[in-house]
Parts: C-alpha cells; structure tokens; sequence
C-alpha cells in the first residue's frame, strides 16, 4: 500500500514538473523609465529618514505601491498570452519579410499592449490589445538570406503595460518552420522561347472608330472612314491574347551560379504573374501546368524553394 501511494505521488509530481516545462515562464525587469523610478524612490527614502518628515513617507509608500501594483498587472498581462501556431505566408529570401504567428488569451481578462517580436530591439513592432478568450494574429517582421524550409528563432511576447515602469516577457524558443521562396533577382525581360518572342503587336479583330485624339497612334487613321465623315477616324481593335509562357532550368543558363538560376526563375515567375499571363514551368523531369492566379504562383515559387541543386544539374 505504502509503495503504490509513493509511486502514484511520484507520478503526480512527474506531470506536475512537465506541465510547467510546457508553458514558458514570464520573466519582469525594469525599464529605463522603471530604473528611474526607482532611482527617485530612493533619493525620496533616504530623505524621509533624513529629515524624518512623514510627507515624503507618505509620497515614497504611495509610489512603492504603484511599482508594486504595476509589477502583478504587467505580470499577468503578458502572462495570460500563449504561443498557438506560425501561419503560412509569403516571404522571399533576401527581402524584408513578415511571419505570421496567432497566440490566444485564454484569461477572463484582456491582456494590453502585447507585442510579438523575434528581435527584442526592434522599435517598429505593433502593439494589440487581445481579448479575453480571443485569439490574434501578429505580422512580425523577419528576413533570412536562405530559401527553403526555415527554422523561426526564438520568439519573444512582450508587453509594459500599464504603467511601462517594467517590462514583462516569455520566450517561444521553438516556434516552428516557414517555407521561404527564393531571392527575386536577375533579368526582368522573359528569355527567348518561353513564348514571349511571339508577342507581336498585332492589333486583333477590329473593333469600331472613334474621333481622332492627341497621342493616339497615326499608323491606325482610317484615311477612307475619315473621308466620307469629314473627321479623323482611327481604328480601334479587341486587345490580342497573350501567349502562354513556359520557363525551363535551360533558359538560364547564361548563369554559372545554380542559386542564381533558381531565383531568375523565381524572377520570371513573379513577374508573369503581375503582368497577367498563363505560364508553366519546367525543372528536371517534373513539368507544372499552365495556370495563373495567386494559388498557382505559389505553387510554382515552392517548387522552386525546395528545388535539390544536385537533381537540376
């Protein structure tokens, strides 16, 4: 009997020890402001008991007790935040970028003035106000050189509120991975025999006339329309379809370094997707289909951000 309640004690203080390794701990310092604070509380101290004047007692206990109150509140404030996920986003190598992360408050309570960052000096970090039971999704700012699937550095939740006399924290030191497209870089002008070089500036079926105005080309004056209505007529035509673009490993060759061919390609892609047209791309043995829109960009850029060099060569 004595064994068992032993076991099933250690047990307990088991899962006990394991919760607490779960949630990160909420760490508290003064600020520069809370330093000093505390500065002129002591200067305010060390006259009381000078000059023995219970005035400056009274004034010294009233702040000791605003630092104290500040310290719980800015305590459990931040405390009641927790770490839920990293959302997936676009970010590129080599750009300034921004993370996605969603933390919930799962208080009774709002927590105020939260702030998310992976570099705690960052002075441009967003402040919000989470509501008690609500979740958040914070765009912390980030950049990395390397494509791929990236690991996040430690994550760091933060907030002074509500006096800014201390600052309370907690650290994340795993919060997950990010898939990270390649560096957009090269030249911007799509290669021979993707299909651009049969743009012609054909000018499509016609249209209708309207009036000659300044600026419009001369090339399209209707000379014999214009003639039988005594005014400048030009032709107008439907606009002509754009031909489908398929990007290959082979049309950048003109690159030595393999990296440097994985974002031109990246470049291309980016820039046939801003500029409306149906494109596919093609590396190694694997093609992708034609297609445009924000999905099929995406798909396209993560083939490219998780490319082997060794199996392109």
């Amino acid at each position: 009997m004595a064994s068992n309640v032993v076991e099933s004690g250690l047990q307990f203080f088991r899962k006990r020890r394991q919760s607490r390794s779960k949630k990160s701990r909420t760490y508290i310092l003064p600020t520069g402001f809370g330093a000093a604070f505390g500065l002129m509380g002591l200067v305010l101290f060390f006259m009381a008991v000078g000059y023995a004047n219970n005035l400056i007692y009274i004034f010294f206990f009233f702040l000791i007790s605003i630092a104290v109150t500040g310290m719980v509140v800015t305590n459990r404030n931040v405390d009641s935040i927790q770490f839920d996920k990293v959302l997936s986003g676009d970010i590129f190598a080599g750009e300034p970028g921004r993370v996605r992360v969603q933390v919930m408050n799962k208080t009774n309570s709002p927590s105020y003035e939260i702030q998310i960052v992976f570099n705690r000096k960052d002075q441009d970090a967003a402040t919000a106000m989470i509501e008690a039971g609500d979740e958040a999704v914070f765009s912390v700012p980030w950049m990395t050189s390397q494509r791929g699937q990236q690991n996040l550095p430690s994550l760091r939740i933060q907030g002074a509120y509500p006096f800014g006399l201390l600052q309370a924290w907690k650290q994340v030191k795993k919060p997950g991975a990010v898939l990270v497209y390649p560096a957009r870089a090269g030249v911007m002008d799509f290669p021979m025999g993707s299909g651009a070089d049969s743009i012609a500036e054909s000018m499509g079926l016609f249209l209708n006339h309207k009036v000659y105005q300044s600026g419009d080309p001369v090339r399209r004056i209707d000379w014999k329309a214009s003639a039988r209505r005594n005014e400048v007529l030009i032709k107008k035509f439907e606009e002509p379809e754009k031909p489908a673009l398929n990007f290959s490993w082979e049309q950048t060759e003109f690159l030595h370094d393999p990296e440097a061919r994985i974002s031109q390609l990246a470049l291309w892609i980016d820039q046939a997707e801003v500029q409306n047209y149906v494109y596919s791309m093609r590396l190694g043995s694997v093609q992708t289909p034609s297609g445009k829109g924000r999905e099929h960009w995406r798909r396209c850029l993560e083939f490219l951000a998780l490319a082997k060099v060794g199996d392109l060569a």
